[in-house]
């Protein structure tokens, strides 16, 4: 798991013809998100956690118990502001598992299972959002370049790529579950 990247599987599932290269950009639109079924981009911390937050909101709205929803925030802290949102994800799905260095315990939740990464591993440069069902099938998968040592969350700078296709999504869902060391998932 320590070399394993969500980002290099979403640069292989997406094919390059398939997804639209949006340059930089310094926030992210709704309209870029929803009309677009698959794009890269080079942007901010702001446009990775409302790129998050549309699929999260998504995810409540098509409530779908088969549903499962995988997500990377680099350090599990960075789930304290929105972890009311994720135990509503994990009482309206399959199973959502959250993977981050462990420097913060959510709540227990029966259907939530934490994977926590060691400072060294690539996935916790990775920030991610993947919705695997019948009712929904989005992926954002963001690559911090600097890493989080930088002074203020507002400097990091992600390369994303989001795909609504579904064989890209359930490929990447795969991959990721592909890596769980279910020994070690609490």
């Amino acid at each position: 798991m320590k070399n394993f990247s969500i980002f290099e599987q979403a640069l292989k599932y997406s094919g390059v013809e398939e997804t639209e290269n949006l340059g930089e950009i310094a926030s992210l639109a709704r309209r870029d998100f929803t009309e677009r079924e698959s794009f890269i981009c080079h942007t901010t911390t702001a446009s990775v956690e409302y790129a998050s937050l549309m699929i999260e909101n998504a995810v409540l709205l098509r409530t779908n118990r088969a549903g499962r929803v995988y997500a990377g925030v680099e350090k599990l802290s960075s789930l304290q502001p929105i972890i009311d949102r994720y135990m509503r994800i994990a009482d309206i799905s399959e199973s959502v598992y959250l993977f981050g260095e462990d420097d913060w315990r959510p709540p227990r939740h029966p259907n939530i299972r934490l994977i926590t990464l060691k400072h060294d591993f690539r996935l916790a440069r990775e920030w991610f959002v993947i919705a695997d069902s019948s009712s929904l099938s989005c992926a954002l998968i963001a690559f911090d370049e600097a890493g989080l040592d930088l002074a203020t969350p507002e400097q990091v700078r992600y390369w994303a790529i989001k795909s609504s296709n579904p064989a890209v999504v359930h490929a990447l869902s795969k991959s990721v579950e592909g890596v769980i060391d279910w020994t070690l998932a609490a």
